[in-house]
C-alpha cells in the first residue's frame, strides 16, 4: 500500500506534463479559486456587516420606544455587567437671531455611544478630543448645516424650548443617525439632564426613547432572552437585524458572486470530467503494463490514489492562493460599499477549498479507478484501451448527486443551486436529443465520396458518441456563460436605472395645502419638471383583524406612529403583488394598500380589516392590495396607502422630490427664502457616493464573470484535447493518401462549426428561460431577453469551437505523416 502511494507521488511530476492530467489539475485549481475567493470575501463581509451594524445602532442591542421605557431593563443589564447608555430624540424648533429651523434634538448620557465614535470640530475645523459622549450642561453640539443656516460663530448660542444653549462644537459625525424624518433635519446633541429645562416634550409629542447596551456576545444573548413581556411600543434592535438592511446592492452583488462561483465550479467540473476520461484512457495502458511486470491490483490502486491525493493537496494550496488574490481585488473594488476597514478572513474558507477539490476529484476520477485497478495485461497485446461506460454509470450517478448535495450545502442557497442544476439537466437532455438528431442527419453523408465539408459532416456521424458528448459539453458551457452574461447585464443596468440623471436629488416636505400652487409655479419653470405632491398624514395602526374577525398578533408596528398617504393612481415605482388597485373606485370605498414585506411580517392578507387612528379619529379600512415597492427609487414611498375616500379630508401636509442640477443650486436658496417653513433635504452627496459604490460593484461583478469565462475556455480546450490523438492520426492518414492540408482543415472546421452552431442555438434557448427565472425570482429584477448577448453567444460559440478545433490538430496537419503514424 505504502509503496504504491510513494510510487504514485514520485510519478506525479512526470505525469503532470501530459495535457490530460495538467488540464484536470487546472480545472480543480480554477474551481477552488472561485469558491475560495467568494468565500473569503463573504466571510469578511459578514464580519464587517456585523461591526458596521453595531455602529449604526451605537450599541450591540437597543430598546426603542415612542414612550418612556423606565429603568427596569437598565438595572437588569448592569446586573449582568453590560455597558449602558440612553438617548431621547425629538423634533423641535431651534431659534437664533430671530430665525428658526426645525431640528432633530438628541439628548444623551455621558456613556453614549457604546459602539462607534463621535467626531467633533471646533469653529476652525480642527478635531476636538471629547471626554464624554454628552456636552456639558448648558452646551450643545450642532451639525454644520444648522451652523451655516444661522451663521453661528464661536461663543454664539441657540434656544431650544425654554432654555438657551451655548454652541460649543460642530457635530461632524455620530454613529446612530436616526431613521425616518428625524434624519432629514439638522441634528443637535444636548445633555440629557437639560431635557426637563427645555420644556418641549408635551403629551402627544413625537419622541423616540432608546436604551443602548453593549457587551460580549453571550452576555447580549442572555440579556435579550430575559426581556420578556415587553410593552407593545418597545422594539428590540440587534446588529443582526440591521445587517440585513445595509442595502440591496451588496446583497445582489453577493448573490451574483455566488452565481458566478457556482457556474465556474460547474463548468470546471465538466472540464475535470472530460480530462479525467482522457486520463483514464491513457492510464489503461500504463496500469496493464505495470501488471505485466508484476504489480498487484492494490499497488496500482495505491499509486493512482497517491497521485490524486497529491493533486488534491496542491490544487487546494494553489487555489487558495489565487482565491486570496481574487478576494483582495474584489475588496479593493467594493471599498465604497463598506465604510470601515474589513476585518481579516477566518480559516473556514480553507476547509471549503479542501472540500471542493476533494469532491471534484472523487466525483470526476473515482468512477474510473475501479476499471483501472482491474484492467488486464492482455489488453496491451489486444490494443484494447477502451473504457467500459456501463460499469461506471452507477458510480457516475452517485458522484453527480453527491456534487449537487455538496454545492447546496456550500452555497446555502438551495433556490439558486437547484435552478442552475435543473436548468443544466434540461438543457443537457435537449442537447443530447439534438446531438442524436444531428448524427442521424449527418449519416446521409456516410456513403458519399468527398473531402472537405462533406467529410466533416461524415465525421459527426462516424464519431457518434463523441459528437453527442461535444455538443452537450459545449452547449452546457455556452448556456452557463450566456446566463451569467445576461444576469450581469440586467444587474448593472438595474443599478444604472435606479440612479439615472433624472433621479431626485432634493426633497421638500412640511408643505401646506395653501402653498401647493405657488410652489409648483415657482419650481416648474425654473427646473423644467412637473411638480408632483404627495400627501403626508401622521397616524397609528391600532388593530389588525383577519377575515375570520380574529385579532392578529401584529408585532411591534401596532400603535407605532407611522407616515401614511393616499393615492388615486398607483405610482410608477410601485407594483401590485396581490389583490387589485382601486382605481376610480377609490372615491367610494374605504380601503388600504400595504407593502408586501410588512404585510408578511404582520400576517396581513387581502380582505383583512385594519384600524388606524389619524387626527383623533379611528378609521376602519379593508386591505384590497399588497404592493411591491421600489425603495431604492429615491421617490416618496409609504408602507400604508389609503384610498381617497378615507384620507382626502384628513389633516395633512405634503412632500415632493425633484431633480435640480448642481448648476441651478441657487434655485433652492431662492425657494427657501420665499418659503421658509418648508424643510429641504439635499441628497447630492449621498447620490454621488452611491454612484461610486455601484460603479465599483459593477466592476467587481465583471471580474467574477471573467473567472467563469476562463473556466468555459478551459472546458472547451479539455474537450477538444480529449479527442486530439484520434484526430491527429486521421489527419495524418488523409495526408498520406494525398489529401491537401486545406481540405483537411475544411473538414475539421465544418465538423466543429456545425457542433458549435447546434450547441449555441440550444444554449441560447435554455439561457432565456434560466436567465428569466434568475432575474425575476432570485435577483428580483425585470427581465427581457438580451438579443445582443444571445446572438453574440451563438456566433462566439461557433467561431470559438471551430477555431479551437482547428488549433488542436494544427500541429498534426503540418507534421510529417510518417512520425504520427509510427506513434498512434
Amino acid at each position: 500500500m505504502m509503496q504504491g502511494l510513494l510510487y504514485g507521488i514520485r510519478r506525479f511530476p512526470v505525469d503532470l506534463r501530459n495535457s490530460d492530467l495538467f488540464l484536470l489539475f487546472l480545472s480543480i485549481v480554477l474551481a477552488v479559486s472561485a469558491i475560495t475567493g467568494v468565500t473569503f470575501l463573504g466571510d469578511r463581509l459578514r464580519l464587517s456587516i456585523k461591526q458596521q451594524a453595531a455602529v449604526v445602532l451605537a450599541a450591540d442591542v437597543t430598546l426603542r420606544s415612542t414612550a418612556p421605557i423606565g429603568p427596569k431593563y437598565l438595572s437588569i443589564a448592569k446586573g449582568q455587567e453590560l455597558n449602558t447608555a440612553e438617548t431621547i430624540s425629538f423634533l423641535s424648533m431651534t431659534l437664533h437671531g430671530g430665525n428658526s429651523i426645525l431640528s432633530s434634538i438628541k439628548t444623551t448620557t455621558p456613556e453614549y455611544p457604546l459602539r462607534g465614535k463621535l467626531k467633533l470640530l471646533d469653529f476652525n475645523g480642527q478635531n476636538i478630543d471629547k471626554p464624554t459622549g454628552s456636552p456639558m450642561n448648558g452646551n450643545v453640539w450642532a451639525e454644520q448645516s444648522l451652523i451655516d443656516r444661522f451663521n453661528i460663530g464661536k461663543g454664539d448660542s441657540i434656544t431650544i424650548g425654554n432654555k438657551r444653549f451655548l454652541v460649543s462644537a460642530v457635530l461632524a459625525d455620530f454613529p446612530d443617525r436616526n431613521d425616518g424624518f428625524l434624519a432629514f433635519a439638522p441634528t443637535v446633541i444636548a445633555n440629557i439632564e437639560d431635557l426637563d429645562a427645555m420644556g418641549v416634550i408635551q403629551p402627544g409629542s413625537r419622541v423616540v426613547y432608546r436604551q443602548l447596551y453593549s457587551g460580549r456576545e453571550n452576555q447580549i444573548d442572555n440579556f435579550v432572552n430575559e426581556l420578556q413581556d415587553l410593552p407593545a411600543e418597545v422594539r428590540i434592535q440587534r446588529i443582526e437585524n440591521i445587517g440585513q438592511q445595509l442595502g440591496r446592492t451588496l446583497d445582489r452583488s453577493n448573490r451574483f458572486f455566488s452565481l458566478a462561483s457556482l457556474v465556474t465550479i460547474i463548468i470546471a467540473a465538466i472540464a475535470a470530467m472530460i480530462s479525467a476520461r482522457r486520463f483514464a484512457i491513457r492510464h489503461i495502458f500504463n496500469c496493464s503494463l505495470m501488471k505485466i511486470f508484476g504489480a498487484t491490483q492494490g499497488f496500482v490502486l495505491s499509486a493512482l490514489i497517491g497521485q490524486l491525493l497529491l493533486m488534491t493537496l496542491l490544487a487546494t494550496i494553489v487555489g487558495v492562493g489565487v482565491g486570496l488574490i481574487i478576494q483582495y481585488i474584489l475588496v479593493d473594488l467594493l471599498k465604497g460599499i463598506i465604510d470601515s476597514d474589513l476585518p481579516g478572513p477566518s480559516l473556514q474558507p480553507i476547509w471549503f477549498a479542501l472540500l471542493t477539490s476533494s469532491c471534484l476529484i472523487i466525483g470526476t476520477v473515482a468512477p474510473y479507478l475501479q476499471q483501472l485497478r482491474v484492467s488486464q495485461p492482455i489488453r496491451v497485446l489486444r490494443n484494447d484501451l477502451k473504457l467500459d461506460y456501463k460499469s461506471s454509470f452507477f458510480i457516475n450517478a452517485v458522484a453527480i448527486i453527491a456534487l449537487v448535495f455538496f454545492l447546496s450545502i456550500l452555497f446555502a442557497d438551495f433556490s439558486l443551486v437547484s435552478t442552475i442544476i435543473i436548468g443544466l439537466f434540461l438543457v443537457g437532455l435537449s442537447l443530447f436529443c439534438l446531438g442524436a438528431l444531428m448524427v442521424k442527419c449527418c449519416s446521409f453523408f456516410e456513403n458519399q465520396i468527398g473531402i472537405g465539408w462533406k467529410l466533416g459532416l461524415k465525421n459527426i456521424s462516424k464519431r457518434r458518441g463523441e459528437s453527442i458528448l461535444h455538443l452537450v459539453v459545449f452547449g452546457l458551457s455556452l448556456m452557463a456563460l450566456m446566463v451569467l452574461t445576461e444576469t450581469r447585464s440586467d444587474l448593472i443596468n438595474s443599478w444604472k436605472q435606479n440612479l439615472s440623471e433624472e433621479t431626485p436629488n432634493h426633497f421638500f416636505f412640511n408643505i401646506q395645502s395653501s402653498e401647493l400652487d405657488g410652489i409648483a409655479d415657482f419650481l416648474s419653470p425654473r427646473i423644467g419638471q412637473a411638480i408632483k405632491f404627495t400627501p403626508l398624514i401622521r397616524g397609528r395602526l391600532l388593530e389588525v383583524n383577519s377575515g375570520s374577525n380574529q385579532g392578529t398578533n401584529s408585532g411591534r408596528m401596532i400603535e407605532r406612529e407611522a407616515n401614511i398617504t393616499w393615492y388615486a393612481q398607483l405610482p410608477d415605482n410601485n407594483s401590485i403583488a396581490a389583490g387589485e388597485w382601486w382605481g376610480n373606485e377609490g372615491e367610494s370605498i374605504q380601503a388600504v394598500s400595504v407593502d408586501e414585506g410588512v404585510a408578511e411580517s404582520l400576517n396581513i392578507g387581502v380582505g383583512d380589516q385594519l384600524t388606524f387612528n389619524a387626527a383623533g379619529m379611528d378609521l376602519e379600512v379593508t386591505v384590497t392590495s399588497l404592493r411591491r415597492i421600489k425603495w431604492e427609487s429615491f421617490q416618496p414611498n409609504f408602507i400604508f396607502v389609503l384610498s381617497p375616500m378615507v384620507a382626502r379630508e384628513l389633516p395633512q401636509s405634503f412632500i415632493t422630490s425633484v431633480n435640480i442640477p448642481e448648476e441651478n443650486e441657487q434655485v433652492v436658496d431662492e425657494f427657501l427664502s420665499r418659503y421658509p417653513t418648508v424643510t429641504s433635504i439635499n441628497l447630492n452627496s449621498a447620490l454621488n457616493q452611491i454612484k461610486t459604490i455601484l460603479n465599483k460593484a459593477s466592476l467587481a461583478v465583471q471580474y467574477m464573470f471573467l473567472l467563469a469565462l476562463l473556466a468555459g475556455v478551459l472546458t472547451l480546450v479539455a474537450t477538444i484535447f480529449a479527442s486530439a490523438d484520434q484526430r491527429r492520426y486521421e489527419s495524418a492518414l488523409l495526408h498520406t493518401i494525398g489529401a491537401k492540408r486545406s481540405k483537411i482543415f475544411q473538414s475539421i472546421a465544418t465538423e466543429f462549426f456545425a457542433i458549435g452552431i447546434g450547441a449555441g442555438l440550444t444554449a441560447g434557448i435554455g439561457a432565456v428561460f434560466i436567465s428569466g427565472f434568475l432575474s425575476t425570482q432570485i435577483f428580483e429584477l425585470n427581465y427581457s431577453p438580451n438579443i445582443l448577448v444571445l446572438t453574440g453567444g451563438l456566433i462566439f460559440g461557433a467561431i470559438c469551437i471551430g477555431c479551437v478545433g482547428i488549433l488542436a490538430v494544427r500541429e498534426a496537419v503540418y507534421a510529417p505523416p510518417l512520425l504520427t503514424l509510427r506513434d498512434p
